[in-house]
């Protein structure tokens, strides 16, 4: 399974799919809508509504309001809304968000479609009793604006996207339950799926598994090839590169580039960094180059001095390029890199830190693997840091003077450098590479700061600028229904000729009649009628000029924005820093006398600032609104000759303005005092603006830097699991008791952060929705009494006082900063503070139905509960209004817009807060949990290495601990059984040496007594030849003492291979490369009758700590006995297979030769055992001896007359 996993060809084939499916996404992510489901579920709603009609007729529902709980649910599930109309009025309402007249002139038949103020509906229409009962079924909100809160969108019952569009006769025909057709459904064509601009991060995930995949092809595919094995990570980098460069310039993946993520609006450093996409592809591929880099420096020649040099000055020139990217990403890009407020982060935030924070581990990582190939090689340890340290050193320098980069943002890699500089074992590499990850926090933390504060200058300007021209985008918006109706106006029309004889009249009249709600925040000037060839008197200049011409040179010469010039209202900025709206109406007189066509030019000057936010968003178009100021984190004021004239936010500004700053030429101050930055601009001589913002303290730098401690921790983390490229070849031990205690520290400090943060910020939303509700009771009594003095002394209120009751109702309205409406008995609106809302169709004239109920039917002195418009939730008061008689008039209600915002500020706080306060406790938790866990592990683990290192025969020592507690009662056992060992093991060992000498000395007996019995009988032989001195006697001493010689020859070979065996010398451990020696070793015994073969799967390398010339001869022994082995008659096939576990090598010899019965496998490896007839039987007992001297460990399998495998296993060099 493993070896099918690993297959080049499967990751191939997961590459291509990954990328076609990345290609052609768009078909998965826009499928074809499901119409059918849609037909079903509106016949579905239809059958509903016709049953809900019935049961409305026969409970005579009209004569009794009743609101259930029933329908309310239907509206919220299935979008069905239900009404009664008698005698043209509405008597029964389920729902108050649909805007429709009581005439029902919208609706032309029984059954049908309807298109209302703020979407699509069918209708179902049936009389009965002399009433109308009508049915509306929300098919898909059409509102005349869009933003956050307002979405035209299909009701969720639906399941079908807001990419369809209703049409009458275009695309798939939708018919009723009686078979008539009401609409027809289209798809809207999109040429590329990504025109919402939202971020599918999915898309970047499919990205990188299909080009991680097809790289991991390459790579092992160039590896198996023989001709390209040597330059395999080479043509990998050179891939990596073509193909990002190609990238840059097409872009066949439309549906991931179209992606918000890659749009040049939100970040662009230069052409090779278009997008913060572009950034995160580039940085992921690097770190990879720097992941094949390791593997091509190792077969780089050590010795190469030009190589090195070129190292170094890429190193160093990267340090620069990386600084300055860091230095574009946070000031040419709208992101938000201020972590201190986490809450307002976002997924481009991460984004950008992570991909620096990367490519700052990936540098560390190219200049280790650079110094370890290079290292007393071509240069001594010295020489070569010191020819690094100095280039790095030199290019800070340059990037100081000569590139404007801060000089802390390059130091850095002088210190990873130093860090490199000295040998370190498993402890010192482990503090190195904490050492390391500070360096890296620090850096980020300090360019993210200091960068962001110079971002936040120029934005602050910006602001300034923007807060002293105090153009509104809602006042403009609602002046074009504005404009239509004072046109239409006709007294406005019919007093235009005799205006300057009725001129406070027809004054009061305009404003009065259509400058209140909304434009009651300006002071309205009516200043003339004229036409086309009227003067103008100035009185400045004493002297008359075209009227027309007059404000035509006005409005040319004060627009803020000249671009921006129109036809009916214009914002106009005066030298005197006087800001104003001019609006120029269109009147034609309807006095018959005089039809001429008139201008009537108003000014609207704004008060002070406006204090409502929530509200006037709903009238904006998404693209019209304009981001807020967040007082969380900017305060601002506004003066007038000096006077502060507005002000808001958390700074307590001065009532008057020092004339003690110096502007400068753009009129600009720059100051810090009571702990907190300051912006001062001076737009004119008259006006100035201060923006403020709270001043870093040292906290703030302190919980910035955790941050970035452990973000560059989890990334350090997943490299190490994942490449174990050294330093940060970290690896988790679950099952070790220090890193329990550590995770189990860590956790409880993330569990109660949990814990808490739920817990309390669930009591900050009961107490924020308490004390709302307290405000909004005592803000309804203040009104109420307001409202009582003014209006109490009438006995009704009818249609008749709307110009008198909406006076009263915004001017308490500006007083209390909350929405008025008022509601006659049957639940009709009579006149409101923002009629605005009711105009645009966002909701209906009537009362919320659950609280008409309990104010009218139960009799509720007061009814508080949540509403909504569109997608914006509010809390909503009612209460019943009452004359000086006790009588009540109406029913009164306050929405609370205003202050929607402010929970999500509280909220926003908090959280903010308590995730800075416990991202730096997480931090102190963290390293303690290191260092405290360590400490308690440390007994427990010298216990351990002392136990691991007991051997027999060798000294013990003994354990020391001063506390009497469980680990000192632990120590005392275990010195007490150490002892009792060390007396078992040396009577042990006595046996054992006397036992394995008598053992030697019978098998040397054995030995010698083979060639002793010849050479005696060669010698009496000659003895008795001698005797007889026969002619031959030179000839047979000559051949006894051949014999002799033969024989004692045979004995020194004893005595050799049992002094070899005995003697085995001392072990010079180095690292070695295993695949070479191997090779070699192949070599020797490579025959024509004798095929040896050797696959690895390391590329080349397979590093181990070992005496080289022991490994050598162990190879050697079995690769021989291996070709011994094989039956003459037999063709030799030995294979080699070297692989890499997860620690370890592994490495089998397998022959097919006579294989090994099962009565000599115990005995394999015993000295003197042998199954040859020559030889000691010492060579299998020396290999193993060999391989268990380097940690290792052999053994075997064999199958009779099938062939024997020998398997090593080596551990890898760390």
């Amino acid at each position: 399974m493993k070896n099918t996993l690993k297959h080049p060809l499967l990751h191939l084939v997961i590459g291509i799919i990954s990328l076609l499916l990345l290609y052609f996404s768009t078909s998965f992510l826009n499928p074809t809508p499901d119409y059918s489901n849609f037909k079903a579920s509106l016949n579905e709603k239809e059958t509903i509504a016709e049953q809900i009609i019935k049961e409305l007729i026969s409970a005579q529902t009209a004569n009794n309001f009743s609101y259930n709980n029933k329908y309310s649910k239907l509206n919220k599930d299935k979008g069905l809304s239900f009404y009664i109309i008698k005698d043209n009025k509405l008597n029964y309402w389920t729902n108050r968000s649909i805007y429709f007249s009581p005439y029902l002139n919208e609706f032309s038949e029984k059954n049908g479609l309807v298109k209302l103020k703020n979407g699509w509906y069918q209708y179902l229409i049936k009389n009965s009793n002399h009433k109308t009962y009508l049915a509306l079924i929300l098919i898909k909100h059409n509102y005349t604006i869009k933003n956050k809160y307002l979405k035209n969108s299909f009701h969720k019952s639906f399941e079908i996207s807001d990419d369809v569009e209703i049409t009458k006769n275009i695309g798939e025909r939708i018919q009723s339950k009686n078979g008539k057709i009401l609409l027809s459904l289209n798809q809207i064509k999109k040429d590329n799926i990504s025109s919402s601009k939202k971020n599918n991060w999915l898309l970047l995930l499919f990205f990188f598994i299909g080009y991680f995949s097809i790289i991991s092809f390459i790579s092992k595919q160039t590896r198996k090839t023989t001709v390209f094995r040597i330059f395999s990570p080479i043509i990998v980098i050179a891939f990596i590169v073509i193909s990002r460069i190609i990238l840059l310039y097409v872009h066949p993946f439309t549906s991931l580039f179209n992606q918000d993520l890659f749009s040049p609006t939100i970040f662009a450093q230069s052409v090779f960094l278009p997008s913060l996409g572009d950034l995160i592809i580039s940085t992921v591929l690097f770190a990879l180059i720097i992941y094949y880099l390791s593997r091509a420096i190792q077969k780089v020649n050590p010795y190469n001095k030009s190589i090195i040099y070129i190292i170094v000055i890429a190193c160093s020139l990267f340090t620069l390029v990386l600084a300055n990217l860091l230095k574009g990403l946070v000031i040419n890009s709208k992101i938000n890199f201020d972590i201190n407020y986490l809450l307002d982060l976002n997924a481009h935030s991460f984004s950008g830190i992570g991909a620096i924070t990367l490519l700052f581990i990936a540098l560390i990582l190219f200049v280790k693997i650079s110094i370890n190939h290079f290292l007393d090689k071509a240069f001594k340890r010295n020489q070569l840091i010191t020819i690094f340290w100095t280039a790095s050193l030199l290019a800070v320098i340059i990037g100081h003077f000569f590139m404007e980069i801060s000089a802390f943002l390059t130091s850095w890699i002088l210190l990873v450098i130093l860090a490199f500089s000295f040998k370190t074992n498993s402890k010192i590499s482990f503090y190195r590479s904490v050492f390391l990850v500070l360096v890296v926090s620090i850096t980020t933390s300090y360019g993210f700061i200091n960068l962001g504060k110079e971002k936040e200058q120029v934005n602050k300007e910006f602001i300034a600028k923007k807060l002293a021209k105090e153009r509104d985008p809602v006042t403009e918006y609602l002046f074009k229904g504005l404009k239509e109706k004072i046109e239409a106006d006709s007294l406005v029309k019919i007093s235009a000729p005799t205006y300057y004889e009725n001129k406070d009249i027809i004054d009061k009249h305009i404003i009065d009649r259509y400058f209140g709600g909304h434009f009651s925040k300006y002071d309205i000037n009516v200043i003339t009628y004229c036409r086309e060839q009227d003067p103008i008197f100035i009185e400045a200049d004493n002297s008359s000029v075209n009227c027309l011409s007059f404000f035509q040179n006005k409005i040319e010469k004060e627009t803020d924005d000249p671009f921006l010039i129109n036809k009916s209202l214009n914002f106009l900025y005066s030298e005197e820093g006087v800001s104003s709206y001019l609006a120029i109406l269109n009147i034609t007189s309807s006095d018959t006398t005089d039809n001429d066509n008139w201008s009537l030019f108003i000014e609207l000057f704004p008060k002070v600032f406006s204090k409502t936010e929530g509200y006037p968003e709903l009238l904006l178009n998404q693209k019209d609104v304009s981001t807020p100021i967040n007082t969380n984190n900017y305060s601002f004021a506004k003066y007038k000759k000096g006077k502060l004239i507005d002000n808001a936010g958390k700074f307590n500004y001065s009532i008057e303005l020092s004339n003690q700053y110096r502007f400068n030429d753009d009129g600009f101050f720059r100051a810090t005092f009571d702990s907190a930055y300051h912006v001062i601009y001076q737009s004119d001589k008259n006006t100035s603006i201060i923006l403020s913002s709270p001043q870093k303290t040292i906290f703030n730098y302190i919980t910035t830097f955790s941050y970035f401690f452990i973000i560059t921790s989890i990334l350090v983390l997943v490299i190490g699991l994942f490449f174990r490229i050294s330093p940060f070849n970290w690896q988790i031990a679950l099952n070790d008791f220090s890193t329990k205690i550590q995770l189990f520290i860590i956790g409880s400090i993330f569990l109660s952060f949990m814990l808490f943060s739920l817990g309390t910020s669930y009591y900050i939303k009961k107490q924020y929705l308490e004390k709302n509700k307290t405000q909004l009771a005592e803000k309804v009594q203040s009104v109420l009494i307001e409202l009582e003095h003014k209006l109490g002394d009438k006995t009704k209120l009818s249609s008749d006082l709307y110009d008198e009751m909406t006076y009263y109702l915004v001017k308490f309205s500006n007083v209390f900063y909350t929405d008025i409406n008022l509601y006659d008995k049957t639940g009709i609106l009579l006149a409101t503070s923002r009629p605005e809302i009711f105009e645009r169709g966002l909701i209906s004239e009537q009362m919320n139905p659950e609280a008409f109920n309990q104010i009218h039917i139960h009799k509720k002195s007061s009814f508080t509960h949540n509403e909504n418009i569109g997608e914006l939730n509010y809390i909503s008061t009612y209460v019943p209004f009452r004359n000086e008689k006790q009588k009540i008039l109406a029913y009164m209600n306050l929405p609370y817009f205003a202050k929607q915002n402010e929970l999500e500020n509280e909220l926003s706080s908090f959280y903010t807060a308590l995730i800075n306060i416990y991202g730096l406790l997480f931090l102190i938790s963290t390293i303690i949990a290191v260092f405290f866990a360590n400490y308690i592990s440390e007994p427990v683990r010298m216990i351990k290495n002392k136990i691991s290192a007991l051997q027999l025969g060798k000294s013990y020592d003994l354990l020391e601990w001063d506390s009497n507690d469980e680990i000192g009662a632990l120590v005392f056992e275990y010195n007490k059984k150490v002892l009792e060992l060390e007396k078992s093991a040396n009577l042990l060992i006595k046996s054992e040496r006397e036992s394995a000498w008598r053992e030697m000395a019978k098998q040397v007996a054995h030995e010698i007594k083979n060639p002793l019995t010849p050479m005696k009988l060669s010698i009496q032989q000659l003895q008795r030849v001698a005797k007889d001195n026969p002619k031959d006697l030179n000839e047979r001493i000559e051949r006894t003492a051949k014999t002799l010689i033969e024989q004692i020859d045979t004995l020194t070979k004893i005595a050799n291979e049992f002094s070899s065996f005995a003697k085995m010398p001392s072990a010079e451990v180095e690292k070695i490369n295993l695949i070479p020696i191997i090779e070699t070793t192949i070599d020797l015994y490579q025959e024509e009758s004798m095929t040896i073969s050797l696959t690895e799967s390391c590329e080349g390398v397979a590093n181990i700590i070992a005496d080289k010339d022991h490994i050598s001869r162990a190879f050697n022994n079995l690769i021989k006995n291996a070709t011994q082995a094989i039956p003459e008659n037999t063709a030799g096939k030995i294979d080699v297979l070297i692989s890499q576990k997860e620690n370890y090598f592994l490495i089998e010899i397998k022959d097919n030769g006579i294989g090994i019965s099962d009565d000599k496998k115990d005995k394999i490896f015993v000295p003197n055992f042998t199954t040859k007839t020559t030889g000691m039987g010492l060579g299998l007992a020396m290999v193993k001896n060999i391989i268990e001297n380097a940690n290792g460990n052999i053994w075997f399998e064999t199958k009779e007359n099938i062939g024997t495998s020998f398997f090593i296993s080596l551990p890898i060099e760390t």
